[in-house]
């Protein structure tokens, strides 16, 4: 199995890079945060975490690497988040931190959500920061960077992994697995999610705005200005 890892703080804009790169290039997208609770659920079953306590301490590294053995042999993942550290992920090519200056995440972060108090994801960046010192770990500076910018410096980096080139519906069931981890994440099947188009066109970097419980199970979800997926 091929496995990528984007690490890095908050607004460092790891999962809307991880979506589009994971959708253009036909990989699984897996993120570490939307399964922040079935993760809790899983350490306080296995006596490692107390309920209602707070994120906890546990080490996520083992579910993590459990939850990538679930997925078909040969498909390939890019896994992000926060919790991606060296230790987890390695310091080879197949492994990148994403890293806005703290002023650049500041603002970033206000721009996200304006008026709240950011200092516990601020906390984070000095945590990830000093994690990466004195590694080898590649590190791409995100400043001042848009989205295609960092796309492609994502896509130049990690170039020698991004040569596979799965059918339409292979590419559709990955991309379903995406949607299903956001789908099981919610806490309502109310909750508005941001989804993924299903429709598995390469070039596609549309989103869908639907409940938790309106995601298709037996039809890909695709995005309004598409045309219906075929059904054969």
């Amino acid at each position: 199995m091929t496995v990528l890892w984007v690490g890095g703080p908050a607004a460092a804009g790891k999962s809307t890079l991880s979506r589009l790169l994971a959708r253009k290039h036909g990989y699984i997208w897996y993120s570490v945060d939307a399964h922040a609770f079935l993760h809790e659920a899983r350490a306080i079953d296995a006596g490692l975490h107390t309920p209602h306590t707070g994120p906890g301490t546990f080490d996520r590294g083992p579910m993590i690497r459990e939850d990538l053995q679930s997925f078909p042999a040969d498909a390939p993942v890019i896994v992000e988040g926060a919790f991606v550290t060296p230790a987890m992920a390695g310091t080879a090519r197949n492994a990148v931190w994403l890293m806005p200056s703290k002023p650049e995440q500041q603002a970033r972060l206000h721009v996200r959500n304006p008026g709240i108090n950011h200092e516990g994801l601020i906390w984070g960046w000095q945590l990830i920061h000093d994690q990466l010192a004195g590694t080898p770990a590649t590190v791409l500076e995100v400043d001042n960077q848009t989205i295609p910018q960092t796309l492609a410096a994502l896509e130049h980096h990690f170039a020698p992994y991004l040569t596979t080139h799965p059918d339409t519906p292979t590419r559709q069931s990955y991309i379903r697995l995406g949607n299903t981890q956001l789908a099981t994440q919610a806490r309502t099947p109310t909750t508005p999610i941001t989804f993924d188009c299903e429709c598995a066109d390469p070039t596609c970097t549309a989103f869908v705005e639907a409940q938790a419980d309106d995601l298709p199970p037996t039809q890909p979800l695709q995005a309004p200005t598409h045309p219906p997926a075929p059904t054969t």
